[in-house]
């Protein structure tokens, strides 16, 4: 008999706790969904037409000196110039809208930067840039750094058709012109953009939000010190180290810069250069030095005018000194290799013709302080450099001085 009744208690206490369960469970999924619901976000564009089956991508941004790799979370093709993407997100995050993997080409000033927060967010386009709004943060943004950006835009639509009216005035010369505009669009960015991004950045201070636009919205050189001495300390640590570490490369790198140029003046011992020609084979300069009487490095690239105007010059000094022990060596600093192809199949320039395809960041550009091309360099059979950065006419009087010698 109070087996029995053990038995009932005992069965009646299980059907309790499994009741317990499932009303605790179900509590729990009304919670979770409720918290979904609460961290929903919806972004609406409304885009120009002429981008109607682009793909456009949404992408957690990264701060420009960060190593960090973010792909993107969703992607859409837009079709009669929408498109939409929804949603969680824990906090308030800035993203950054692209159309086919390059960054928004609209009068946005730059890519178009979006912060993600719960909420029903909208970007829309106009002659001036984008319009974003439905949610705080994105509000104050417009109220601050967007409508700052709007302005300067109409500022400058303004300034460009004021240039170009000046241009066409008689004896208006375009070089000064340019360079005057280009001062006056400059202020209109520092009396705009600059004090704009203080106020939105002085408000987001100490948030993940703050920081990405105080180091995005303008150079830190652009930044009044006081303040930056206010800002930069709420900076997390990890990304003010990361900063820093990129403030430590550029210096470095420009110190060696420096040391090249002074490495590289005339009397000084070459420095060797290695890239390959079209067809893969590895050039070594040192094959030319003491082989040649006199070798031209000419840096250049296929996209600068002023290095394919004094293609010509070259041919001229390569057919009339070949013979002699001219040898002429082109260094490209294109990153593209079809561009660089072209160029050489188009022009034909004078001499053995390699490239690292590495652009601007070439090793040999940089071991010989090259600042601007097209940039030539003089060596002569000793492997001591004879002539740095010579053009048209005292470039022929150098290397007809250095054979009439011989």
């Amino acid at each position: 008999m109070r087996f029995l009744m053990l038995s009932k208690f005992l069965k009646r206490r299980e059907i309790m706790l499994r009741n317990n369960l499932i009303v605790l469970l179900l509590a729990a999924a009304g919670l979770f969904s409720s918290c979904e619901e609460g961290n929903h976000y919806s972004l609406t564009g409304n885009l120009p037409a002429r981008y109607d089956g682009c793909l456009v991508k949404l992408t957690p941004a990264t701060f420009y000196f960060s190593k960090e790799k973010t792909c993107p979370v969703d992607s859409i093709k837009i079709q009669d110039g929408k498109f939409r993407f929804d949603g969680t997100v824990q906090k308030p995050t800035v993203y950054v809208v692209t159309i086919d993997d390059v960054d928004y080409q609209i009068p946005d000033m730059g890519s178009m930067t979006v912060v993600i927060e719960p909420g029903d967010i909208t970007m829309v386009y106009d002659t001036l840039g984008i319009i974003v709004s439905g949610t705080p943060v994105n509000e104050r943004y417009m109220a601050t750094i967007g409508e700052a950006k709007r302005e300067t835009v109409r500022q400058r639509q303004l300034l460009w058709q004021e240039r170009d009216s000046v241009k066409r005035l008689p004896g208006s010369v375009e070089n000064e012109v340019d360079t005057y505009y280009n001062q006056k669009s400059s202020t209109i960015f520092k009396e705009n953009i600059i004090p704009a991004s203080e106020n939105f950045i002085r408000e987001y201070r100490g948030t993940e939000i703050g920081e990405f636009f105080f180091f995005h919205c303008c150079g830190m050189d652009a930044y009044s010190k006081a303040f930056v001495d206010k800002i930069y300390p709420t900076i997390r640590p990890e990304i003010r180290e990361q900063y820093e570490a990129l403030i430590r490369a550029r210096q470095e790198k420009q110190d060696y810069f420096m040391y090249s140029q002074k490495a590289t003046k005339v009397g000084m011992p070459y420095r060797e250069v290695v890239a390959r020609t079209p067809e893969g084979e590895e050039i070594r300069l040192s094959d030319y030095i003491g082989k040649k009487q006199l070798v031209l490095l000419d840096f250049w690239a296929s996209w600068c005018i002023p290095c394919i105007q004094e293609i010509p010059l070259l041919k001229k000094l390569q057919e009339k000194y070949e013979h002699q022990g001219l040898q002429i060596v082109g260094v490209s600093v294109d990153s593209d290799r079809e561009k660089w192809e072209g160029a050489l199949d188009k022009h034909h320039p004078a001499g053995i013709q390699i490239s690292e395809l590495k652009g601007w960041e070439s090793t040999s550009r940089v071991d010989y302080g090259v600042q601007a091309i097209p940039f030539t360099v003089l060596i002569d059979t000793s492997g001591k450099i004879h002539a740095r950065n010579p053009h048209g006419p005292l470039l022929e009087e150098i290397i007809e001085k250095y054979f009439s010698r011989k």
